[in-house]
């Protein structure tokens, strides 16, 4: 079973899964697991979007603008791919993204994986599945 399979197996188990569920397995899949949103944080700071991680980090989880968050993203490569995986619209995806990125943000900064500006911090991340369990926990 691929994570992606997990992910929506997860989202089952909620009262709505939709394309929260499938893009935030889409996403863990182009992160490469969990080890990967170090980096997803630091293509944020790369992109001038730092002060969104700062919010994020701070609590502020209600979804950002889907713009933003392309803005935040731009180079990486990250929303086409997972349009691919998923077959969903980029813009289905951004929209998504806007609602899961600042809860995973918010989850790995305030739990001690990683800093606000993409470094580890050498508290281990948890599974992929179980980070996805808990940020659609949160969501959905």
């Amino acid at each position: 079973m691929s994570l992606f399979d997990s992910v929506s197996e997860i989202a089952k188990g909620f009262s709505s899964g939709g394309d929260h569920a499938a893009v935030a397995g889409g996403l863990m899949q182009e992160l490469g697991g969990t080890g990967g949103v170090a980096g997803l944080i630091q293509q944020f700071q790369k992109n001038g979007a730092g002060g969104l991680v700062q919010q994020f980090a701070g609590g502020q989880t209600q979804a950002a603008d889907p713009g933003a968050i392309e803005q935040a993203l731009a180079g990486s490569g990250l929303i086409d791919g997972i349009a691919q995986r998923t077959g969903m619209s980029p813009d289905t995806v951004k929209s998504s993204l806007a609602t899961i990125l600042p809860v995973l943000i918010s989850h790995v900064t305030a739990n001690g994986h990683v800093t606000t500006d993409g470094q580890p911090t050498g508290n281990p991340m948890p599974d992929a599945g179980s980070l996805m369990q808990s940020v659609l926990g949160k969501l959905l």
